[in-house]
């Protein structure tokens, strides 16, 4: 336990409780390849990725001899307004690009995720006001879709304690079920129909995700394919929230560039474009979008949006190293092979564990769905206390806390032998928790 009064960081939305959990030895110290130490001397394996966005491990040579070169050459250069970008930055949209979607040439940079949804919105209502259509700025989103948290992107986020914990935040935002809600409508696109009957002419965007954060939940591409051929049909701004899934998750650089036939006019990226070493996103967006930005801006009228940080050098020279890795050492082929032995393995822990009621992998982006067998889910709660059971054998992971699921996010360099870790202490995980035992750290009891 932490006295409150010798613990200067506000890092929990409950802060006591929390601290009456934490020890001196619960906290991170060292890390090395795929795998984190606390002060304690425990290591883990790493089976969330830091957030979700360490996704080279934590010792990638490439990312950290890229970061130390650039931190000697120029650490810092202004990409924002008057400034003049550091050449490293315009190289390293360069190179992004060429991974991305045919049509999509030209990148933003910002600092993180959330930053991103909100200038990408911001672009879509801008181009709407300059085109005298003020009337044109509804954006739809998914339940239980996320897309980071404050007051722009926050509200997008499909996830309700987040639109009234702090009072009014963007307005004119509409929600619609995905297909996989309990309730939606069979064999009709809700998005569809709640946009037709609002009227898609008072609707400036949608945002959604490939693969939804909260749950794994993969939408298909007959979905995606609907949706986008709406949005063209409507002028509606197509925004596709890569945060998790790009740079590499799926094994690809985006989903988006898996599927057919289907080019969003924005794109947001975020989590692994540095593996975390260094903060970044990135609004990509469709050269229909910028050569309307750059006939509707004049001097007076310019769009305007960001921050200090944005494109920072060190991070833009991170970023090109991630590239590198993605391109030249093979990790998006082993993300696909690593795919392959995870989804066996958690089909055979199924077979054993029935209250494994489903499980979704795409790459390395997992979710898997607990319950009794034949009824109920189980609970936030449970779940948490799953991921402790888990973490007391070793394995770090994430669960939810409104859609109770266990999400796997391992880093993309995982190998086969690690794989078979993770399954071995989920198989004693579940055990733990199907038997009633809980894991000895009072941190673990705590957080349970």
């Amino acid at each position: 336990m932490i006295d409150p009064a010798d613990y200067a960081l506000w890092n929990s939305g409950v802060p006591r409780p929390y601290l009456n959990a934490l020890s001196r030895d619960d906290l991170l110290a060292e890390s090395d390849g795929v795998r984190v130490r606390d002060s304690g001397g425990r290591w883990y394996l790493d089976g969330r990725s830091g957030l979700w966005n360490v996704t080279l491990g934590y010792g990638n040579t490439r990312v950290k001899e890229a970061i130390k070169q650039q931190v000697d050459k120029l650490p810092f250069a202004n990409s924002y307004g008057y400034g003049r970008p550091a050449q490293v930055t315009v190289d390293c949209a360069e190179a992004l690009v060429g991974h991305l979607p045919e049509g999509i040439n030209h990148v933003r940079f910002a600092s993180n995720g959330a930053q991103a949804v909100e200038m990408a919105l911001q672009l879509s209502r801008f181009l709407r006001l300059r085109a005298g259509q003020p009337e044109r700025m509804a954006v739809f989103a998914m339940w239980d879709g996320f897309h980071g948290q404050g007051p722009g992107a926050g509200m997008v986020t499909g996830v309700p304690y987040l639109h009234h914990q702090t009072g009014p935040m963007l307005p004119e935002v509409h929600h619609a079920p995905g297909p996989f809600s309990v309730g939606a409508t069979p064999g009709v696109s809700d998005m569809e129909r709640l946009i037709t009957e609002f009227g898609p002419e008072r609707v400036t965007a949608v945002i959604v995700e490939p693969v939804v954060g909260e749950g794994g939940h993969i939408l298909s591409p007959e979905y995606v394919g609907s949706l986008a051929r709406f949005c063209r049909e409507h002028d509606i701004h197509l925004v596709f929230d890569e945060v998790v899934t790009g740079m590499g998750r799926v094994g690809d650089f985006t989903r988006v560039g898996q599927l057919p036939d289907v080019t969003p006019d924005i794109i947001t990226l975020g989590k692994g474009i540095t593996s975390g070493y260094v903060p970044m996103s990135a609004v990509a967006i469709h050269d229909r979008l910028y050569d309307q930005l750059a006939e509707r801006t004049t001097g007076d009228t310019a769009l305007s949006v960001g921050s200090t940080n944005d494109g920072h050098a060190v991070a833009a020279a991170a970023a090109l190293a991630v590239i590198g890795a993605l391109t030249e050492d093979g990790v998006l082929e082993n993300v696909r092979r690593r795919e392959a032995d995870l989804l066996a393995a958690l089909a055979k822990l199924q077979a054993q564990h029935p209250e494994l009621t489903g499980f979704r992998c795409l790459g390395l982006f997992c979710g898997l769905e607990l319950g009794e067998p034949g009824g109920p889910s189980w609970s936030p709660g449970k779940v948490n206390k799953l991921r402790m059971a888990l973490e007391s054998r070793g394995v770090l992971s994430s669960s939810l806390r409104v859609v109770p699921n266990l999400m796997l996010m391992p880093p993309l360099v995982i190998t086969e032998d690690d794989v078979a870790e993770i399954a071995g202490a989920l198989d004693g995980a579940l055990t733990d928790v199907k038997s009633g035992r809980l894991p000895e750290s009072g941190f673990a009891k705590a957080m349970g």
